[in-house]
């Protein structure tokens, strides 16, 4: 039997033509792949085109309004009881009334240009803004009587300064009383987080006094004006005295009370676990800690070289595995986070105070790349360069990603790398859960949800307030999205609301809470789009649409306030145009959408929600009374109750005797 030639054209019609010599074949096999390439790219964008076309789309809402007086805003926010957009601008600070969209009042400062803005009301229609500027520098200033304030720069550098103090981050507690503020040395590199006090109640009545001096002056002026030019006044504009007013204010001056110091925390070092300096035994154990507190474990007794000696012993003994091991991360950037907590049955430092008060009596801290949740009191008294070990330590078994607190902060999640997140419940003083978001990517955000959105039944007994409970959202890296709850333990299962996208282009960048509907939340996704979604569901509910010559400025990052209590909403949008000269023209503004014309959201807007408290703290007197006039009411029935129970006792006496009886009874028979 005679074999088949592979080389036979005749049974192979591809070998009818001979084999190309070199360097043609490489040429030929070049090509062939270069071809093929390009067809897979071909295949991928036509169904990328397919798939992105078979896509449900949310209603587009595109009723946008633009705000030209702000075009030029890199940072704004809303002020907390929604009165009032608060815009950072290239030179200054402008202030705008959120429901009529007028503005009030700008402050102006040159090559300042705001690039972050913060508000915490901390008086009745007196507020507290917080600012960094594109040159690292933090202000704080207050608004109030139409007017901006500025309190103090807290980190002014000369210009003839080699090394300067840059501020990376400013943030306030709930009330504004406490503020963290996390700086950088240019020069030596070195990081650290300064807390400063506030006096908020200094500022309070610093401001009264300012302002009745200025409605005084400005009476005194309307009345000199009035009897000069009688005539003018009458014809003059209502808003003339808001100007006056303003002009008034700046020429009596303000000298506000300035923050206190009262801790310094600096970052843990690189190494893991650096040696004791000492130079003799002693020194080495007055730097042990003494035990009271679980610490990160860098205060001990080991020296350097110990530690070298060991690591070389290591190195030695398991040379031909260390090739195996994972390469060293690259550096990071050294962060500090850090939440301004009330009081708890944690901390003895400020036990006395009432924990409804929402006043901070610490603040935990934790670096970028750290295991370790530290928490420092606020009433320890040092001067500026005082540092404190932390009062608690929270070790986790991985690197903590991120961090949330609920808004009377008893409850703490903290979300892991290895995917996991723990809960603590600070009013009991223990752990409550440890969640599972993710076994494959770590957590990136973690938000508690409003109390109201939980559906508990009202409980019959006992007859006062209990606590409630609240939904977890947890937000992976990998764009999965889970809920929990705060009531259930660690077996929970988590509701997924979001599974992990099989195209990046899909993630979403989850980004506020309608503080007006907590059901819904704002989103954006890598291609520029805004949407706005049910949280519970998942379901995007409408689209924000952009003008077609505009777009996000960073879709990871975009500037936008929601105003109003959540009626209105501002965004950012950046675009282009080429003149008739052929020149082009930055044509980026402020785009205002109502939301309460989205029909898309009418159904949300008819909801009530109830404003429920997420922790109830009752006294003891508090509990009694209730249970007391709970007794009372039903002394009524306890009568009928007793004249049964007495009718019933002779029966059950005569049952009982029988009973006792009847074995005498048959002894005797026997």
């Amino acid at each position: 039997m005679q074999l088949e030639d592979d080389s036979d054209y005749l049974l192979d019609p591809d070998q009818l033509r001979d084999i190309l010599p070199q360097p043609y074949r490489m040429i030929d096999k070049i090509l062939t792949q270069l071809v093929d390439s390009v067809w897979e790219i071909i295949e991928t964008k036509d169904n990328a085109i397919l798939s992105e076309a078979r896509k449900i789309r949310p209603p587009l809402f595109d009723e946008a309004q633009p705000l030209h007086l702000y075009d030029d805003a890199s940072s704004m926010v809303s002020s907390a009881d929604g009165k009032y957009i608060f815009f950072g601008l290239a030179n200054g600070i402008a202030v705008m009334d959120a429901f009529s969209q007028a503005h009030l009042y700008s402050w102006k400062e040159d090559n300042v240009q705001i690039t972050s803005i913060q508000s915490h009301l901390i008086g009745p229609d007196v507020h507290l803004l917080i600012t960094l500027d594109d040159m690292g520098t933090a202000r704080l200033f207050l608004w109030a009587y139409n007017h901006i304030f500025l309190v103090k720069a807290l980190n002014e550098n000369p210009p003839e300064a080699t090394s300067k103090i840059l501020c990376q981050k400013c943030e306030a507690s709930k009330k504004g009383d406490y503020i963290g503020a996390l700086f950088e040395n240019t020069g030596t590199k070195e990081m650290w987080l300064e807390v400063h006090k506030l006096p908020v109640e200094g500022w309070l009545n610093e401001l009264e006094t300012i302002g009745a001096a200025a409605h005084k002056h400005m009476e005194e002026e309307i009345k000199e004006a009035e009897n000069k030019e009688a005539d003018v006044m009458e014809n003059a504009e209502p808003r003339h005295v808001n100007v006056v007013n303003n002009a008034t204010l700046e020429k009596l001056g303000a000298k506000l009370s300035i923050p206190v110091h009262i801790l310094k925390i600096k970052p843990p070092p690189e190494q893991p676990l650096p040696g004791n300096s000492s130079s003799n035994i002693y020194s080495a154990l007055t730097k042990v800690d003494t035990g009271d507190v679980l610490g990160v474990g860098l205060n001990h007794i080991l020296n350097p070289a110990h530690l070298e000696s060991r690591d070389d012993i290591f190195k030695h003994r398991h040379e031909s595995h260390l090739k195996y091991l994972a390469q060293e991360k690259e550096d990071q950037i050294i962060q500090a986070n850090f939440h301004f907590l009330s009081a708890s049955s944690m901390l003895s430092h400020g036990l006395d105070q009432t924990p409804a008060n929402d006043h901070p009596v610490c603040i935990a801290v934790w670096w970028a790349g750290s295991p370790h949740l530290c928490q420092y009191s606020l009433f320890k008294s040092g001067g500026k360069d005082l540092e404190y070990k932390p009062d608690i330590v929270w070790p986790f078994t991985s690197a903590i990603t991120c961090c949330a607190t609920s808004d009377c902060t008893s409850y703490v999640a903290v979300g892991l790398e290895n995917g996991n997140v723990v809960l603590w419940n600070r009013q009991i003083g223990l752990y409550k859960a440890v969640l599972n978001a993710s076994t494959k990517s770590l957590v990136k955000s973690i938000r508690f949800l409003h109390p109201c959105l939980f559906p508990a039944d009202v409980p019959h007994y006992p007859p006062y307030p209990t606590s409630a409970a609240a939904f977890l959202l947890a937000e992976c890296s990998d764009g999965s999205q889970a809920l929990f709850d705060t009531c259930d333990g660690s077996q929970q299962i988590p509701r997924c609301v979001a599974e992990k996208p099989e195209n990046d282009d899909d993630k979403q960048n989850l980004l506020q809470i309608l503080s007006a509907l907590p059901e819904l939340m704002v989103y954006t996704q890598k291609d520029g789009n805004m949407y706005i979604k049910d949280i519970g569901t998942g379901a995007a509910l409408c689209q924000i649409g952009l003008p077609a010559t505009h777009k996000l400025q960073n879709p990871w990052d975009p500037i936008f306030a929601l105003g109003g209590g959540g009626q209105f909403l501002y965004v950012k949008g950046e675009g282009t145009e080429i003149n008739e000269e052929g020149e082009t023209n930055d044509i980026s503004g402020i785009f205002m959408y109502h939301l309460r014309s989205c029909p898309l959201l009418d159904q949300y807007w008819s909801r009530g929600y109830s404003d429920r408290e997420l922790m109830v703290y009752t006294t003891a007197d508090q509990r009694i009374a209730p249970l007391m006039q709970e007794r009372l009411q039903q002394q009524a029935l306890r009568k009928p109750r007793l004249q049964q129970r007495w009718s019933q006792l002779r029966s059950e006496l005569d049952v009982i005797q029988m009973a006792r009886q009847a074995p005498l009874n048959s002894m005797r028979i026997t």
